[in-house]
């Protein structure tokens, strides 16, 4: 099985390896006087060139020259022209390797450095489990704990130890944020935790996966539903503010992890990770369920209000046309009069051919 990496292969290279363009090597790699003074003491050009490098890499990246002498092309030449002399004297450096050992330890007393030690890897996990309160993400937490062994004025250990220091610091935390926030349950709230991955037959689920069951559309049997359900997670009894003991960015991860792990997965965590992911999707499952019945109750009641007001539209529309065909049967009517009175004849007969009694007598209906 292969060995799990915390960096990828550019992160290693942005943190490990110095920079190659001009503006961030004039920056970190740039002699002071005093460096130089001190290099000017060593006999040749090899050992100047070497001692430069280590004093170089070990002050900005916090590591002396490697083994196999690899310096940066850019950066070599660049140290070298401080120095006057020939880049390629570097190969020739380190052939005694009690010279380079000298050489480190020179380098470690001018910077005021000391080595990483077994006996600091407590405190290499600390900085690391610090760092990964608040993120799962390799290159800041390997960063931190960098940034944290130097201010200590550590020389680095190798990278592949403070990349085994950044996975054992972020297990920490996770184990850490797990505990707290469980550690305030007592035995009757875990016991309502356990059940949600017990099959119900009820439900003919488990609970959980019956609390995450519900249907979104609009109408009473589904806000009805998610008041059961809501009564159902208020009734396990897990007071919301405990996600304040333990950091944000910890919580959310315990909130996704628990709102789409299904239960025979979630049986499979540690006893404190199940039950902390158990708490953050209740605690979850509580403000969705709220939230979305109130949304719910407001579509319904908005519903009914859009109803109610287009069958008022309709009836207004309605009264509309009836009065219009009302007003055009009395001006039939006032014609037919008119003409009788204008050219003789019977009214009753010309209103009957005009506008027809029949039309009449419904009208009167429609008006009483």
């Amino acid at each position: 099985m292969a060995r799990r990496r915390l960096l990828t292969d550019h992160e290693r290279r942005c943190l490990f390896e110095p920079p190659t363009d001009d503006i961030a090597i004039i920056a970190n790699y740039t002699l002071s006087a005093e460096d130089i003074e001190v290099i000017g003491r060593r006999y040749g050009a090899p050992n100047r060139l070497g001692l430069a490098s280590h004093i170089a890499l070990m002050r900005h990246l916090g590591f002396g020259l490697p083994g196999n002498n690899a310096v940066p092309t850019p950066v070599l030449h660049y140290l070298a022209a401080q120095l006057h002399v020939d880049p390629a004297a570097l190969t020739s450096y380190g052939q005694r390797s009690q010279t380079r050992n000298d050489h480190a330890e020179i380098v470690a007393r001018y910077l005021g450095l000391h080595p990483f030690r077994r006996m600091d890897i407590p405190f290499a996990l600390e900085l690391a489990e610090a760092a990964a309160r608040h993120t799962d993400r390799g290159e800041p937490i390997v960063r931190a704990l960098i940034e944290g062994l130097k201010d200590k004025r550590f020389i680095l250990p190798a990278s592949d130890t403070l990349g085994r220091a950044g996975l054992a610091g972020r297990a920490r935390a996770r184990k850490a944020a797990a505990a707290a926030l469980i550690e305030t349950l007592d035995s009757s709230e875990m016991a309502h935790l356990d059940d949600l991955l017990v099959n119900n037959s009820d439900f003919g689920m488990t609970p959980l996966a019956w609390l995450r069951a519900y249907d979104e559309a609009p109408n009473t049997a589904n806000i009805n539903g998610l008041l059961e359900r809501l009564r159902f997670v208020r009734n396990i009894g897990i007071d919301p503010a405990v996600s304040s003991e333990i950091p944000e960015f910890r919580f959310a991860q315990f909130v996704r992890e628990g709102g789409v792990a299904p239960a025979f997965l979630l049986s499979d965590y540690s006893l404190n990770r199940r039950r902390a992911t158990l708490v953050a999707a209740v605690i979850d499952l509580e403000a969705r369920l709220a939230d979305g019945a109130i949304q719910m109750f407001d579509r319904l009641i908005g519903g009914m209000f859009t109803r109610a007001r287009r069958g008022r539209e309709r009836r207004y529309q309605d009264s509309i046309q009836s009065v219009g065909q009302l007003m055009r049967l009395f001006g039939a009517t006032i014609s037919a009069l008119d003409e009788a009175i204008q050219h003789g004849g019977d009214p009753l007969e010309l209103i009957d051919e005009m506008v027809g009694w029949h039309k009449l007598v419904a009208a009167k209906a429609q008006a009483g």
